[in-house]
């Protein structure tokens, strides 16, 4: 399972359509469905978005496509105009489940302590 399969599964599960998700993304609905259906990457910016219009951290988001990727299936790294984030995700990527898990119990606890 790709990123794409993920994100529509969780719009599907808070009963979105693909157009209110777009809508509430900012982006074109043809621009979601093609990352809905793996075929574009979204950058990490589009990713971060989507995650929001979802209410899930971008963390949850790639923990829950890594998991599937974990169960089958290689999963690709978001490219995108922030490198440094393409780069975090290309490290988180090669961490070990376990690993994954604390980066990310790391980044929330983080994003707690912005201010």
């Amino acid at each position: 399972m790709r990123i794409g399969r993920t994100i529509r599964e969780l719009r599907l599960a808070a009963g979105a359509t693909l157009e209110e998700l777009a809508h509430k993304a900012g982006l074109d609905a043809s621009n979601l469905s093609r990352i809905e259906r793996d075929l574009q990457e979204p950058s990490a910016g589009c990713a971060w978005r989507i995650a929001d219009a979802l209410h899930v951290s971008l963390g949850d988001l790639f923990e829950e496509a890594a998991k599937a990727r974990q169960q089958g299936g290689s999963e690709p790294i978001p490219r995108g105009s922030d490198r440094q984030a393409d780069s975090l995700l290309k490290v988180f990527y090669r961490l070990s489940e376990n690993n994954r898990g604390l980066a990310v119990q790391m980044l929330r606890l983080l994003e707690k302590t912005q201010d």
